[in-house]
């Protein structure tokens, strides 16, 4: 199962050139930053596209800060994060749940409680062709280790996606469908542990 897997010119003319896509730069992430921001609760479908072209579909819910549920149709496979820690349950393994430090996985720009992208330092770029933004992450202080690119449509500014790229190369794509905002869930909705219990 893959459950696992955001120089100075030499002239004048390319010095302002750059500064120009600097200045461009700054004003998306901080669109992006309170567009990110308003989303407190949220609930989607969602495709996950692997690397390999394989699709999974499922139902997100998500409620910052540091909650967030994917259920996978047909499964009892689900992905939950407690706010501390991200909980593979995989029919697939002999464990019931996996964990993995929140702070280490790419949904943590996502998950935060005031998210600025500018400031954390994690964004290396932006693109726009007038249709989609695109905004990449990666850790500042591990650039290898991956990378996290937020997608969003322009007209009306919606999250559309994220494309997470691992160390070796491969690609997940979540697509997601028919976001809307919630009035919230109860916490037990995304305890790891409450979940565990539920399975043994």
């Amino acid at each position: 199962m893959q459950r696992r897997d955001m120089i100075l010119g030499a002239s004048a003319l390319g010095l302002l050139g750059a500064l120009g896509a600097r200045a461009q730069d700054q004003r998306t992430l901080d669109a992006v930053s309170t567009y990110l921001n308003q989303l407190r609760s949220i609930e989607a479908r969602f495709v996950q596209v692997a690397s390999t072209g394989g699709r999974i579909s499922g139902k997100l819910y998500m409620m910052r800060p540091g909650f967030i549920r994917f259920e996978y149709d047909g499964t009892d496979d689900m992905v939950l994060s407690d706010g501390i820690n991200i909980g593979v349950f995989d029919s697939k393994s002999d464990r019931t749940v996996t964990k993995y430090p929140l702070r280490t996985t790419p949904l943590r720009h996502l998950l935060g409680d005031k998210i600025d992208l500018a400031g954390s330092g994690a964004a290396t770029g932006t693109t726009n062709d007038g249709t989609l933004t695109q905004v990449i992450l990666k850790d500042p202080k591990k650039p290898r280790e991956g990378s996290l690119t937020l997608v969003f449509t322009n007209r009306p500014p919606a999250l559309d996606r994220w494309k997470v790229l691992d160390a070796q190369g491969k690609q997940t794509t979540v697509v997601l469908q028919d976001l809307k905002k919630t009035s919230g869930y109860r916490r037990r909705f995304f305890n790891i542990e409450y979940e565990v219990s539920k399975r043994t």
